[in-house]
């Protein structure tokens, strides 16, 4: 689906005014590209649901357009959603993994919208930030965006939708939060990823060394938490930086990143379609993460 096409079914949200809209960035040389971010009216503990931070992804968005209907239904049970299904515009209508370069490799200059280091502490005393600023514009608005938010939209439950096409073995989830280890959610997320159909990756380890166990990532490769400085360790972290402020973190019950496989020759609609089926289960994920 193009950009115009998923930019016109999310104005769906809007229609009776139960939704609002948040425009996070403008990219200043093209009026109509823009991070926009939709959140019921109702605040409180709240399911934050993102896709499309790397542009070469596009099942996790297309997934969300499908799935508005279940997401609609939670918010009409009073549940607090933020949902931001496209966070890499412009990198998706290139087909580009990142917004500043078609090169996929990082070392070569591209930076992750999604990237929250100059907001976390350190890894070796945590008194100070990893980085000193952001990598860019619109990593500067949407995690600043996220980490507002998350005041009067406390998140419970994070679904953040990825892909991984160099993964030839299978998806994965990675497994974040307070509840990291043994998580209801996750569990249920991987068994309906085995019903889909798409392969799984069970055991073994990611191409970052990182274990897997049953379909599930939830420590690093020297058995600590996560901690790869992007939005979702910011949603999980119990502290962060805010004016160069050591302060409470967001502190998640469940951070899921679902990694579906995206290797060459994959099937498109078959992984929009696993990836659909999560969100259309979205009432009971909720509940399974209190």
């Amino acid at each position: 689906m193009s950009l115009p096409q998923l930019d016109g079914r999310l104005t769906s949200l809007g229609v009776d005014g139960r939704w609002k809209m948040d425009v996070v960035y403008a990219y200043p040389q093209e009026e109509a590209l823009k991070i926009v971010a939709w959140r019921t009216r109702r605040e409180g503990k709240a399911l934050w649901l993102l896709a499309g931070i790397h542009g070469e992804e596009p099942a996790g968005p297309n997934a969300i357009i499908r799935s508005l209907k279940s997401l609609s239904a939670l918010a009409d049970l009073g549940v607090p959603i933020v949902l931001i299904a496209m966070c890499n515009p412009k990198a998706y209508r290139s087909n580009w993994r990142y917004p500043n370069t078609p090169e996929r490799d990082w070392r070569k200059g591209g930076y992750s919208v999604g990237d929250a280091e100059y907001l976390l502490p350190d890894l070796a005393g945590g008194q100070a930030p990893r980085a000193a600023s952001p990598v860019g514009p619109e990593a500067r608005a949407l995690t600043s965006y996220a980490l507002r938010l998350s005041e009067s939209y406390p998140p419970r439950l994070v679904l953040d939708l990825h892909e991984d096409e160099l993964s030839m073995e299978g998806g994965y989830i990675y497994s974040q939060g307070q509840q990291s280890i043994d998580n209801p959610a996750g569990e249920k997320i991987i068994r309906l990823l085995q019903s889909s159909g798409i392969p799984l990756r069970l055991s073994g380890k990611t191409r970052f060394g990182e274990p897997v166990q049953n379909g599930v990532v939830s420590r690093d490769e020297k058995g600590l938490p996560i901690r790869d400085g992007s939005i979702d360790e910011l949603f999980a972290s119990t502290q962060v930086f805010k004016n160069k402020k050591l302060i409470p973190g967001p502190s998640a019950q469940t951070v899921i990143v679902v990694e579906t496989p995206a290797f060459s020759g994959s099937n498109l609609d078959k992984r929009v379609g696993a990836q659909s089926a999560i969100l259309n289960a979205i009432e009971e994920l909720w509940t399974l993460s209190p």
